[in-house]
């Protein structure tokens, strides 16, 4: 199927069977190329290379491309300067439109089950069918009902992933595959052995909320919050600029004794309010599933305070992972990883792809 049709497809690793995961945040591109190989029976991530540009304000806003020609530019940049080779890349789809819904369905093969998405969709969704992208990620069968699957409809807007895709492929790259970033995030982030944890990531535009139970994922929410919002209105209250304002976020986050601690606990109780209403959110239609974890990635995860901080909202541990640790060093004699751009959607991109 053409990325045009639905959300994502088959095919999505390049010829050598690497995968990259491309991810477009506001403020940085990054790009994954992983494989999966099998060792014993055991899935192990072996890491090609790893890459980062930043990017100029503007060119993505709250998920969406607002700067096609810029953005392709930095793309072109980006395969130039690490040298990623293959072309082939897996794009995540992260903006607050983006719907997901728990969907069951006839267990058809997928090309059947593509052409009966909209039929069984068009109840479920607010927006117009002409004007959404659709995908089905299947979970599993029913019990007892052998000819259903348990899975997720996904809908985002047709208009933001054409753009995104068209300037990519501006770059002289290839969207094999469209994904959704909660899911990546998700693969990528995730702690093991949980019964039900909820993994964040905290971007510069916008949050990321997935929630799962023994790794089948039950709430994905994107909120139009992150880092960015803090250090402009930290800026606007202390009367400084952008840069010193970001410095002294970092610096004292919400455990500092002054007034950039002060101001920013105030500032970022909205985040914090939201977050915990989702997670209630979830509560309420799972009332036996005890979050029993909270994982944060993403650079706005880091603020010095946020894990207590969320961990006495939402009355759950809280911690903040690091996507480079499911990552093998490359092969002998290949690039050595710079762990820096290793986030948590382009680490995730890449494994869907590749696993």
């Amino acid at each position: 199927m053409r990325v045009r049709d639905r959300l994502s497809h088959r095919g999505a690793t390049c010829h050598d069977g690497h995968a990259i995961g491309l991810d477009l945040g506001a403020t940085t591109v990054r790009a994954a190329i992983l494989a999966v190989r099998m060792r014993d029976g055991v899935p192990h991530v072996v890491t090609e290379r790893l890459g980062g540009l930043p990017l100029e304000p503007g060119i993505i806003i709250n998920g969406v491309v607002a700067n096609a020609p810029a953005l392709t530019a930095a793309l072109k940049e980006l395969w130039k300067v690490f040298d990623l080779g293959c072309r082939n890349v897996v794009l995540g789809v992260a903006n607050p439109q983006v719907q997901v819904r728990e969907l069951q369905v006839p267990a058809l093969d997928p090309e059947q089950q593509a052409r009966a998405l909209p039929f069984q969709a068009r109840e479920l969704l607010a927006m117009p069918l002409d004007q959404v992208v659709l995908d089905f990620a299947p979970l599993g069968p029913v019990d007892g009902e052998p000819h259903l699957v348990n899975g997720l409809l996904v809908a985002s807007p047709r208009e933001p992933v054409m753009t995104a895709v068209a300037a990519v492929e501006a770059a002289g790259l290839k969207v094999v595959r469209v994904d959704l970033s909660a899911l990546a995030v998700l693969r990528s982030a995730a702690e093991s052995g949980l019964a039900a944890e909820a993994v964040l990531d905290l971007g510069a535009h916008l949050t990321t909320i997935v929630v799962h139970q023994n790794g089948v994922p039950k709430l994905a929410r994107t909120l139009t919050r992150g880092g960015d919002e803090l250090t402009r209105k930290l800026a606007e209250r202390l009367g400084i600029g952008l840069q010193e304002a970001e410095e002294a976020k970092i610096r004292d986050g919400l455990v500092g004794r002054g007034e950039v601690s002060t101001v920013l606990t105030e500032l970022v109780a909205p985040l914090l309010t939201d977050i915990r209403s989702s997670l209630n959110y979830f509560r309420t239609g799972n009332a036996a599933a005890r979050i029993e974890q909270v994982s944060l990635t993403g650079r706005a995860a880091l603020l010095p305070g946020l894990a207590e901080a969320l961990g006495a909202q939402v009355g759950a541990e809280v911690r903040v992972a690091e996507p480079g640790r499911l990552l093998e060093p490359p092969p002998k004699g290949k690039v050595v990883l710079d762990q820096r751009w290793a986030t948590a959607m382009s680490v995730g991109l890449s494994i869907g792809a590749a696993a």
